[in-house]
């Protein structure tokens, strides 16, 4: 039986070395976005992601989530031929629906483009994404066969090392020779190119498939019998995903607004960060403790993770809620900033959703899957219906309020959800007394600097220094050092042969 303290160890070794790889994706992939924003037009850029939004989302649709079926069947057998059939019979049913999906769009473009979108020079964006839909698909597909084996390498090397990789190589040769929607949409096909043809090479080499001397136990049936409810799932990511970019293009007649929104909102799901790193492998940490009825250590865990990403997470927020149109100017340039409030709302949203963020996995640990349903069932009504009320009347703006509202209410009822089934409560006085002394050693950095300079990126750099370092006596201060991390020193001590007495005695100094 696993003790509370492996399980630690093992969530923060896993965590560690995924936030590594998360950092190192979203970073190539957030840079990106950063240089065609910078490039291109408002109203070029606004084109771009309505290309990208509508192309991703007919992909979701045409998968029809047997993705997720080659993920559960192909492990549960040993026989090539019922492995190769797994894998036919997804591709032979996908692949199709993905070249349909994508021919109706390129002959569709212009009609969509004008009817729904009232901007006919989207036109040519959306002929290119086009040809996105199949490549997604298949990108999923080989993604989902390498998760099916077991294997990790081959996943982060195609998906989180080549796709951001070449995409970011595309955009650099579109910007030496002159950016412009059509040529950045092609830099993104690009990018989906490369991982596929690694894909499929990887396919051929390592799977079944070409070896028509294997036989195939085709189950087409089996696997559509499991995977076509989760397209219900796939759409109501759509809707918390996409669905506002959408809407934000369809009611505004124009892509402008949809470039000031899609420039916020990467911003704001920086926040997000530190909550995806562990979220993988908290599940299945959680799963081990509740099949062992040990409710007290799934408690803890929750509060410990919960905390870890609390303390991860506040500095950025306060950054975001004070300096909004300072940071969208830095990195987006200053022709964004007048998103500082739809900035400053967005990441109130995501804040919340970061804290309370890992309720769902907490939930779908404890068996609650079900719940879950109903519960992101009612979240994408409600924020369908706030953006069709307030996005025709205020933008971005009310795009943003729609999200924040939809992710408060979301995390209530999961968190009402935990409380009800097995007392988990997220806040502890450990967060809180660090969280109130670092918010309130924020706001004397703040006062001070603004009272010696304007606001400028030196002075910006210092303040958030200074910051940092009173964060970081708040912490120890108000408990936010704990047993779990007292442990978690002593066990890189002896697994790496460190002494790392001056730090503790640092640390003693400064806990009460």
């Amino acid at each position: 039986m696993a003790s509370l303290d492996d399980s630690v160890r093992k969530l923060f070794k896993g965590g560690g070395i995924l936030l590594v790889g998360l950092v190192l994706q979203l970073g190539i992939s957030f840079l990106g976005k950063l240089i065609v924003a910078r490039e291109l037009a408002i109203s070029d850029f606004g084109s771009v992601v309505l290309g990208i939004t509508v192309a991703m989302t007919a992909a979701t649709v045409a998968q029809l989530g047997l993705h997720e079926g080659i993920g559960r069947y192909l492990p549960r057998f040993d026989d090539e031929a019922d492995r190769r059939g797994v894998l036919l019979s997804a591709m032979s049913i996908a692949l199709p629906l993905a070249l349909a999906f994508g021919a109706a769009l390129f002959v569709a473009a212009p009609y969509i483009a004008r009817a729904a979108f009232d901007s006919p020079q989207v036109t040519p964006v959306f002929e290119v994404f086009a040809f996105v839909i199949p490549l997604q698909v298949t990108h999923r597909l080989v993604v989902s066969t390498v998760q099916g084996q077991q294997r990790t390498t081959p996943k982060v090397l195609i998906e989180n090392i080549t796709k951001p990789v070449a995409r970011i190589l595309a955009i650099g040769v579109v910007v030496l020779v002159g950016a412009t929607a059509v040529r950045v949409s092609l830099a993104y096909l690009f990018g989906w190119i490369v991982p596929v043809v690694l894909g499929v090479v990887y396919l051929y080499r390592e799977t079944s498939i070409p070896d028509r001397a294997v036989g195939a136990v085709m189950r087409r049936r089996e696997l559509l019998r499991f995977s076509t409810p989760l397209v219900i799932s796939g759409m109501l990511t759509v809707v918390f995903n996409d669905l506002d970019t959408l809407l934000l293009g369809f009611f505004s007649g124009s892509t402008e607004p949809v470039a000031l929104y899609n420039v916020v909102y990467p911003l704001a799901t920086l926040l997000n960060t530190a909550m995806m790193a562990f979220s993988f492998i908290f599940m299945p940490v959680i799963s081990e403790l509740h099949a062992n009825e040990d409710i007290t250590g799934v408690n803890r865990m929750y509060q410990v993770v919960t905390k870890w990403v609390f303390v991860a997470t506040l500095p950025v927020f306060l950054v975001m809620e004070t300096f909004p149109s300072q940071l969208i100017s830095l990195t987006f340039g200053a022709k964004y900033a007048g998103g500082g409030l739809v900035l400053q709302v967005l990441a109130a949203g995501f804040f919340v959703h970061t804290v309370a963020g890992l309720n769902r996995e907490t939930a779908a640990s404890i068996g609650r899957t079900r719940l879950l349903l109903y519960i992101d069932f009612g979240a994408a009504v409600l924020n369908t219906a706030l953006n069709l009320v307030l996005i025709p009347a205020f933008g971005p703006l009310g795009a943003a309020v729609a999200t924040t509202v939809t992710y408060a209410a979301l995390n209530l009822a999961l968190s009402g959800v935990l409380y009800r089934e097995v007392g988990v409560v997220p806040l502890t006085r450990s967060i809180l007394q660090p969280g109130i002394a670092g918010a309130a050693a924020f706001v004397v950095v703040y006062l001070v600097a603004g009272a010696l300079t304007n606001p400028n990126p030196v002075s910006l750099v210092v303040s958030f220094a200074v910051f940092a370092l009173l964060y970081t006596v708040s912490v120890f201060r108000f408990g936010g050092i704990e047993a779990e991390e007292v442990m978690l020193v002593k066990s890189i001590e002896e697994r790496f042969g460190v002494d790392l007495e001056p730090l503790k005695r640092v640390g003693r100094r400064l806990m009460p």
